[in-house]
């Protein structure tokens, strides 16, 4: 028997060897095995915690349940023995995945991949424990309150067990909104001024979930609203975080308009500019005049001649 592939030490390819498509099948058929494995074992153990839990949940609810249908004791039973294996089972099941799709991640990838689903765990976790052993008992006890001498609930322990799980599940998606707010800052969806400006949209949105998951009462509606609210003010805590690692992309430059259009090119200026007229720092000489001709002759006055005839 191979433990390797139970415990995820996979089949190092050689240098340069790819592994096919049937090899990856047969890699995510040892990872479904080894976490079907882990849940069942988990569930055994959790067989036996499932009795005194029951009993802790009906006695903090209702006090007292019954069972209607011959096979409905073993069935609720063994529903809150797996769901206590799955819970128990889930940091091995996490690892097994992780293990099997790191190789095909890119390093920042990674970096990204790695903590989101940390956190994802442990909010989901954090929603459960507080619909378990806060919400859902407080609702319960304040619904059944309204009964009278003659009136007395009887609730069945399916019932019971159903309505935790459906509240616990609620509690565990709602409370993922500050890491769904976190991956969309993260990626520059949304900003923390956007989130700011709609507080109040986000808490009607907010109470309108918060009253189609509880029952159609204000108490149990404002019992799961207020803490998925308080959770809303963190996350824009956490977005402003996210933003301040980023600067270059901050709310600023988002709301500064952006810059005009240049002009077309007209043509001109991919003409060469015209080379700037050279002045040397002294004046050319004058040229020399040119040279002045004789002068010609001319006819004799009378008086140079001598001839006095008139």
């Amino acid at each position: 028997m191979n433990l390797s592939r139970w415990f995820g030490t996979f089949r190092a390819p050689a240098d340069g060897e790819e592994m096919s498509f049937f090899d990856h099948l047969e890699e995510l058929r040892w990872v479904l095995l080894s976490c079907l494995g882990a849940v069942v074992v988990a569930a055994v153990g959790g067989w036996y915690v499932s009795s005194p839990l029951l009993d802790y949940l009906i006695t903090h609810t209702v006090g007292q349940a019954q069972f209607i249908k011959v096979q409905e004791a073993f069935y609720t039973r063994f529903k809150l023995a797996l769901l206590l294996g799955f819970i128990a089972a889930l940091p091995f099941v996490a690892y097994r995945i992780w293990n099997f799709v790191v190789p095909g991640l890119l390093q920042r990838e990674r970096r990204v991949v790695y903590p989101l689903v940390i956190w994802s765990t442990i909010l989901f976790l954090i929603g459960v424990a507080f619909s378990a052993f806060i919400l859902t008992p407080t609702m319960v006890r304040f619904l059944t309150s309204f009964g009278t001498e003659r009136m007395v609930a009887n609730l069945s322990v399916g019932f019971m067990l159903d309505f935790y799980i459906r509240m616990a599940f609620a509690c565990g998606i709602l409370f993922q909104l500050p890491l769904v707010v976190a991956i969309l800052s993260l990626f520059g969806i949304i900003t923390p001024g956007f989130l700011k400006s709609k507080w109040r949209h986000a808490i009607v949105v907010i109470l309108i979930l918060s009253a189609m998951v509880t029952p159609t009462d204000m108490m149990s509606q404002l019992m799961l609203g207020l803490p998925v609210i308080l959770l809303y003010f963190i996350s824009i805590y956490i977005s402003v975080m996210i933003y301040r690692a980023k600067p270059e992309e901050s709310d600023e430059d988002e709301e500064r308009p952006e810059p005009p259009p240049e002009p077309a090119p007209t043509g001109r200026e991919s003409e060469p500019p015209p080379e700037p007229i050279r002045r040397d720092t002294e004046p050319p000489p004058d040229p020399e005049p040119p040279p002045r001709k004789p002068e010609e002759p001319g006819p004799l006055h009378p008086s140079d001649s001598g001839d006095w005839s008139i």
